[in-house]
């Protein structure tokens, strides 16, 4: 049985054999977040979060927006970055900024909009082939450097950049299609 049909029958061995095969992964990415801020114990406790909450919230994980294993990563990325924001509150924001969000009254709106255009990121960046689909999830969602893809991949360093640059400039490219005809198709970078 797959991963997720394992969590949503509340399988416990389920849990702890994911933790097993992805813990040491989801563990490297939020150190890579939280760089420089928080403790070690700060990024342990992100983990358990991360996997609790893919325990707690399965029925919302859809097999055809994503992996079992990307919607981890997921949920890592998320969960270390609120962990961020909330060690480093003042990170990033101006004091504009922060009036702004607390005049505003749609944050459920704005939060919402942000879940609808992730996950047409997410269908986007699943239409790209192979290789560029792996370097793009691996940059930018798994922050792995250009020089670790390069080794993976046997790319130069310059490849992997000229790779990224023209996925991205397809992705906005598919995103503005999508967003006048409700389309956007992609191909290879």
């Amino acid at each position: 049985m797959a991963w997720a049909g394992r969590f949503k029958s509340k399988d416990k061995q389920a849990l702890a054999d994911a933790i097993d095969f992805y813990g040491p992964d989801v563990h490297r990415l939020i150190k890579r977040i939280l760089a420089g801020c928080g403790s070690a114990e700060d990024a342990e406790e992100c983990v358990s979060d991360v996997f609790l909450a893919a325990w707690n919230h399965i029925g919302r994980y859809d097999p055809a927006r994503a992996s079992f294993r990307t919607w981890i990563f997921l949920l890592a990325k998320y969960k270390a970055l609120d962990l961020r924001r909330k060690l480093q509150p003042e990170l990033g924001r101006t004091v504009d900024e922060t009036a702004l969000n607390m005049q505003s009254g749609s944050n459920t709106e704005q939060e919402i909009l942000q879940r609808e255009a992730a996950a047409e990121m997410l269908r986007h960046i699943g239409q790209l082939s192979e290789p560029d689909r792996s370097l793009f999830l691996r940059r930018y969602y798994l922050y792995e450097s250009l020089d670790e893809l390069a080794a993976a991949f046997g790319f130069s360093k310059k490849a992997v950049e000229s790779r990224l640059y023209r996925c991205r400039t397809m992705l906005k490219q598919a995103l503005h299609r999508t967003g006048e005809d409700g389309r956007g198709e992609l191909g290879s970078c």
